[in-house]
C-alpha cells in the first residue's frame, strides 16, 4: 500500500551530480580578450533531471520558511538540533550557533549579503579567513559576542583539520 499523500511528496532523488569539463579558447569564454593562445577549462555541475512528482528539498524548505507557522516550527527544530549537536561535539561551532538562532544557511547568506555556498564554506571550516565586515554581521545575526563567534570559528576549523 502506498502511504504517500500530498503532504509527503517525494524530494530530490538520490542521484549524484556529474561534473562536466570542457576546454575552450580563452577568448571564447572571455570575449574581448586578446589571449588567443590560452585555453580555458570550464567545469559545470550537471544534475539529473527530477522525475515527475519530485521537488527539490531547497524549494520545500524555502516554501515552509515563507509560511510563519512553519517557519517558527523549523526554527524550534533547528534550536533543538543545536543542543544535540553541541552535546555530542562538546564544542560550539558556527553551525551550532546558526542552529541555536533557528536560521538556515540560506537565510544567514541573505542577511550577510553573501551566497549560500560562500557561507557554507565558513560553516564547514574550509574558509579560514573571513572579512571583518562579514564577521561583524555574523555576530549580530547570531546574537553572540565577537569572542563567542571567534571561538566557534576556531572550533569549526579544528574539526576540519
Amino acid at each position: 500500500m502506498n502511504a504517500q499523500n500530498k503532504s509527503s511528496l517525494p524530494t530530490t532523488p538520490s542521484t549524484s551530480p556529474v561534473i562536466s569539463r570542457a576546454v575552450y579558447p580563452f577568448n571564447v569564454v572571455n570575449p574581448g580578450s586578446r589571449a588567443d593562445n590560452v585555453l580555458a577549462i570550464v567545469a559545470s555541475v550537471v544534475h539529473a533531471p527530477l522525475p515527475d512528482g519530485y521537488r527539490e528539498i531547497d524549494d520545500i524548505v524555502r516554501t515552509r520558511e515563507n509560511n510563519p507557522s512553519h517557519a517558527s516550527a523549523l526554527a524550534r527544530a533547528r534550536q533543538r538540533l543545536a543542543t544535540h549537536v553541541e552535546n555530542v561535539a562538546q564544542n560550539t561551532t558556527v553551525a551550532s550557533l546558526r542552529l541555536k538562532a533557528g536560521l538556515s544557511q540560506a537565510k544567514i547568506a541573505e542577511l550577510t549579503g553573501n551566497s549560500q555556498s560562500s557561507y557554507s564554506l565558513i560553516e564547514s571550516g574550509r574558509r579560514t579567513d573571513i572579512l571583518f565586515s562579514t564577521f561583524e554581521k555574523l555576530a549580530a545575526i547570531l546574537h553572540v559576542s565577537r569572542d563567542e563567534l571567534a571561538l566557534a570559528l576556531k572550533n569549526t576549523q579544528e574539526r576540519t583539520s
